[in-house]
């Protein structure tokens, strides 16, 4: 059996695209394998979306937790 790999960005059309190669002559089953994001990944995801904290001090950064 020969395997073939498509990455895909756009992960909103996953499931038609998913469905299309399934209908492929020869294909005997399609798998989703999901690659999970890095460490560094999701922290620049979190500083491109505003999740970031600032603080002055440590007390500062625990009371900031607590509420």
């Amino acid at each position: 059996m020969t395997q073939l790999t498509v990455s895909i960005e756009d992960v909103s059309m996953l499931e038609e695209i998913r469905k299309a190669i399934s209908l492929l002559q020869g294909v005997t089953s399609v798998t989703l394998k999901r690659q999970r994001k890095t460490g560094m990944e999701r922290a620049i995801e979190d500083i491109e979306k505003g999740r970031v904290y600032e603080a002055k001090s440590v007390e500062d950064l625990i009371s900031q937790c607590k509420a």
